[in-house]
């Protein structure tokens, strides 16, 4: 059957013609369009009913649908659940150059696949998942922060050690690399006993030989102790906040003021 006469509008609709060859089946079915399919894996047979609106009886209608047919709408789903997602809130891109929409697209359907992931995981975890536009939202917030580091936070080796000089001061480092978890902050043990960045006071100084090898300060790490841990928390935690010390700069110096 011709293609002019499949789009007739005389041709009652599951109305298909096939052929197939070397195992490659061909196929045109007649549904509210014509439908063309070309399939290795399913047949025409065997043939099954779907149920279509009628206008002019104004009734659902069965007509015959081929089992390709059958087969391609069960595992459809998931690419229709995909394109709705990723139309729901897309990127404006508009350009002339077709790159430039493609990269958009990428984004969204990157950020759709995310949330998918993150669905099933919180329903799994019997917590309540937060809306496709929160997660884009939480998703372009931390972008915009981590663009805004400087360059040599975003590197994951540390820079090498200088120990100070007697009397020298040293700064807090910034939130930025103090709560970046995905830096791999590690005790490193030096020579020299410098002040706890984290617990020391000016009446009340501790002196270890341990730092952080990203943050570049000396922390209480002993088993009495473990300002490391708490130093990383965040500002939030509750530790943090139970032992917080003064953010000013503390004095290094060789005399001991407690014992490690």
């Amino acid at each position: 059957m011709s293609k002019k006469e499949m789009e007739k509008k005389s041709t009652p609709r599951g109305t298909l013609d096939y052929v197939s060859c070397n195992g490659v089946l061909a196929m045109c079915w007649k549904d509210n369009k014509q439908v063309t399919v070309l399939s290795s894996d399913a047949g025409v047979e065997p043939l099954s009913t779907a149920k279509r609106w009628n206008k002019d009886t104004r009734k659902k209608v069965e007509i015959q649908c081929p089992a390709v047919i059958k087969e391609y709408n069960g595992k459809m789903g998931g690419i229709d659940k995909s394109d709705m997602l990723t139309h729901l809130y897309k990127t404006p891109m508009k350009s002339r150059r077709w790159y430039i929409r493609l990269y958009g697209y990428i984004i969204d359907l990157c950020t759709s696949n995310a949330w998918v992931l993150y669905k099933r995981d919180a329903i799994a975890l019997l917590e309540k998942p937060m809306p496709l536009k929160d997660f884009r939202l939480k998703i372009s917030t931390f972008a915009r922060t981590y663009k805004n580091r400087p360059a040599r936070m975003l590197r994951n080796t540390p820079e090498p050690f200088v120990l100070p000089r007697k009397g020298q001061r040293t700064s807090c480092p910034s939130d930025n690399l103090r709560y970046d978890y995905s830096k791999f902050h590690c005790p490193e043990f030096v020579n020299q006993r410098m002040t706890c960045k984290f617990c020391s006071t000016k009446d009340d100084i501790h002196r270890f030989r341990w730092i952080c090898n990203m943050c570049k300060v000396a922390l209480w790490l002993n088993d009495s102790r473990n300002c490391f841990q708490d130093f990383h928390a965040g500002p939030s935690s509750s530790t943090s906040a139970s032992h917080a010390a003064s953010p000013t700069s503390v004095t290094f110096s060789e005399t001991s003021a407690s014992t490690p």
